[in-house]
């Protein structure tokens, strides 16, 4: 029982990240019902992060300092905005990473 507008914002903007930051390779998008929760989960196969940076990532403003990321346009708001959408829709929000292999946002959501 989501708000259709918010979670298409919240979709629109894990892919259009996991697009962005995947140079080569390949995203997934899935979806799952588990018990109480559905399940949301987006992957790539794009830079990865490593864990001081996904420490930080949903924080206003932030943008991981790279050079492979020197050319990707952001304001560093996208994934700040997505995390406070998802938690008022009762839910929560977590990143899996490695540098050089890909990321993975599961976004988990109360059912209706």
């Amino acid at each position: 029982n989501v708000d259709p507008l918010r979670i298409g914002e919240v979709i629109n903007n894990l892919v259009g990240n996991a697009i962005k930051y995947t140079l080569h390779g390949s995203v997934t998008v899935s979806a799952k019902a588990s018990g109480k929760d559905v399940m949301l989960t987006v992957r790539d196969t794009g830079l990865g992060m490593s864990k001081g940076e996904m420490e930080r990532l949903f924080e206003k403003f932030y943008r991981v300092e790279n050079p492979n990321r020197s050319q990707i346009q952001g304001t560093g708001l996208g994934l700040y905005i997505t995390k406070q959408i998802i938690e008022r829709m009762g839910g929560s929000i977590r990143v899996e990473s490695k540098p050089g292999i890909g990321s993975t946002f599961t976004v988990t959501l109360p059912k209706a």
